[in-house]
């Protein structure tokens, strides 16, 4: 069994800034059996999407609970009453036998109700008189059973018996003062895995007799009650996304007691099974503005896209997702996340894979970079006629991945320019894990993510592009200093780096945090060079014993560059200017004089780090003296120098990336 919340509001619709968090539509609630039944509580409007999102046919059953608008207007706007592929039970109170043509005759809708190409069967149902909602052969029996509500004009609630557990749908209450009111609320309610409540009110601003309680006797009632998941929904429709807040880390501080009962604020879209919500994470409103915060934070590409990637995976349930950022007329694949064919914490061994795409409607990402317009593609393989785009499918040919669901969005920077693409693919159901399609609440949360985000990756890029602009300057004085060279030591450096933080134990958001810092500082190694004479620089003999003083000079005075600068990367970057020449053994040097030598653990461990993808790129790449050295062979010298040049401890690292260096030389050549 699973229970699905699809409105939230009581009385009014109010699809406003400030309440579109938890959600606008008015009351519906979808029940799935393990049998294949689905189930509403109550048409509001949130049913109408909710028929959006069913199949092209089937049988389905709507169980009002009263004849108020806020619980029937999503009725009429409910696809298969207008489908005749489909079957919809509507199961009414017996006083609103003849609720159907009476709209119609005030015109609340211009249809009549027999007029309705669905196949659509009304079903009278009364308290006390308990029915069964037919099953498939062989399959437990549904059993719902309804009971009286104190509502203005008569209402149902309804227990339900099914997969061995016990859902109650209690529909529009009002817990009185009168003598019955509490205990006819614990019996409605008694031994309920998941009861859904109107809890329009609060103490505060509670109006006696208009039909809806405060949540504060619900909480009293379901813990007299043995309820294990008490959900509060029928929100006042003015009540701000920050005031549920407020009201839901209430509840979440209270799930370290040892009562059993949990208590939820009703969200559209979160799910439930007899065992609790499913996947559930308490974020609040302002769950977009503290994830930017956070994102913040990171300075070097590669983490911000896993961060980003990571998010909006996490807000459609996605299995799998990729960025692609624009690089002049084509599409560069950045970064790619996918839970079936790997971990998410070995992402990062695919970021070195060279794959580019042209800009151009003939493919999805392409068109999405083209035109600037979202796709949101339910099934791949049933694309629309007459679209230009098409489905390439070499990649679940080649991987034995099946690819059914597309939502692709793109970033766009701060001129309206696309920057890059984001392509998630099958949104998973959260009980099934089967791949299903991406919803338009989906669909605006990653909008609004993208667009947030892509703000934060400029100002990366504009990070990245200093970096680059200072190698170049480098480059102009000590042509060995090319980008591809300090790209390489960065990577490198920078798997090394996560490579002994995962051995040591490291959290894996502190190691991403501080994987990108080690990546950008690692690339201003030489950065000191910038103040070096071209005639000992470029000489194309050895140096004399005077000149090669005044080169061990780039060390201070790299470090004096970047000191003046703040921040952790300017730090690690100081550090590892001064520093990347020490050896073990002590035999290194920070600069002309022998002032200033470590030895061991006592050279920054940044620096060791770098020291290592320094020297390992310096021999694999070719120099107007010699030819360039395979990696096997730059593997087993780096090796032969372990407890010499280099941490021993960190030179046995190296073999456990070994794939990863054989790709950032294929990602970065000369």
């Amino acid at each position: 069994m699973e229970t699905i919340i699809r409105g939230v509001r009581g009385s009014i619709a109010n699809p406003a800034p400030d309440t579109i968090f938890y959600g606008g539509n008015t009351v519906c609630v979808e029940l799935n059996t393990d049998s294949g039944a689905t189930i509403f509580f109550d048409a509001g409007t949130g049913l109408r999407e909710a028929g959006d999102l069913l199949p092209e046919s089937g049988e389905c059953h709507i169980i009002i609970s009263h004849g108020h608008m806020d619980h029937m207007f999503g009725l009429w706007f409910f696809r298969p009453i207008h489908s005749p592929k489909w079957i919809t039970h509507l199961y009414l109170p017996s006083w609103l036998e003849n609720m159907p043509d009476f709209l119609y005759q005030c015109a609340f809708f211009p249809v009549p109700f027999k007029e309705l190409r669905g196949d659509v069967r009304i079903h009278l149902v009364s308290a006390g008189a308990t029915f069964e909602i037919p099953t498939p052969q062989g399959s437990e029996p549904i059993v719902v059973e309804p009971f009286a509500v104190c509502h203005p004009g008569g209402g149902l609630g309804y227990r339900v018996s099914v997969d061995n557990a016990m859902f109650v749908y209690g529909g529009d209450h009002e817990i009185t003062d009168s003598p019955h009111a509490h205990s006819d609320a614990v019996k409605s309610l008694s031994g309920a895995d998941i009861a859904i409540v109107d809890a329009m009110y609060n103490e505060c601003d509670y109006h006696p007799g208009w039909g809806h309680s405060r949540w504060e006797d619900w909480v009293d009632v379901a813990q007299s009650a043995g309820v294990r998941n008490l959900v509060l929904t029928h929100h006042d429709p003015v009540r701000p996304d920050q005031e549920l807040d407020k009201l839901d880390q209430k509840f979440s501080a209270l799930e370290s007691s040892d009562s059993k009962l949990k208590i939820y604020v009703a969200r559209e879209g979160m799910r439930f099974t007899p065992k609790g919500p499913i996947p559930f994470t308490r974020n609040g409103s302002d769950w977009l503005l503290v994830f930017l915060e956070r994102l913040s934070q990171y300075r070097d590409e590669n983490s911000i896209l896993d961060r980003i990637l990571a998010k909006a995976r996490e807000i459609t349930h996605a299995d799998a997702g990729t960025i692609y950022l624009r690089e002049g007329n084509e599409l560069v694949f950045a970064y790619t996340h996918n839970d079936t064919l790997f971990s998410a914490d070995s992402a990062h061994k695919h970021i070195y894979v060279n794959i580019r795409m042209p800009i151009s409607e003939k493919s999805i990402a392409g068109y999405v970079a083209a035109t600037g317009c979202p796709l949101n593609i339910p099934n791949i393989r049933e694309l629309p006629p007459g679209v230009p785009y098409s489905f390439n499918d070499s990649f679940d040919r080649s991987s034995g991945y099946f690819t059914y669901s597309m939502l692709v969005i793109p970033f766009f920077d701060k001129s309206s320019e696309v920057l890059g693409v984001l392509q998630l693919i099958n949104s998973l159901n959260p009980q099934t894990k089967q791949p299903c399609f991406f919803n338009l609440s989906m669909m605006y949360n990653v909008r609004l993510l993208a667009r947030e985000a892509a703000g934060i990756l400029e100002r990366s890029a504009v990070e990245r592009h200093g970096i680059y602009g200072i190698l170049r300057m480098a480059a102009v004085h000590d042509p060995s200093e090319t980008g591809p060279h300090a790209e390489r030591v960065g990577s490198i450096a920078a798997e090394l780096y996560q490579c002994w933080a995962e051995h040591a134990g490291h959290i894996p958001d502190d190691i991403r945090y501080e994987k990108g810092h080690v990546r950008l500082a690692s690339m201003l190694h030489d950065i000191g060079k910038v103040g070096i004479s071209d005639l000992i620089l470029k000489k194309p003999a050895k140096l004399t014993d005077e000149e090669f003083m005044v080169m061990r000079g780039h060390t201070e005075f790299g470090a004096s560059i970047m000191a003046a600068d703040p921040g952790t990367i300017a730090a690690y970057a100081c550090e590892i200017a001064r520093h990347h020449h020490q050896k073990w053994d002590g035999s290194g040097y920070a600069g002309s004089t022998n002032e200033g030598k470590l030895s061991g653990s006592d050279i920054p461990l940044m620096a060791r780090i770098t020291a290592i993808a320094d020297v390992f790129d310096a021999l694999v790449s070719k120099r107007c003296y010699k030819k360039p050295w395979s990696i096997e062979e730059a593997l087993l010298e780096m090796k032969k120098e372990a407890g010499r040049h280099f941490d021993p401890s960190l030179i046995a690292l190296l073999p456990e990336i070994r794939d990863l260096i054989t790709s950032i030389y294929k990602k970065f050549p000369e």
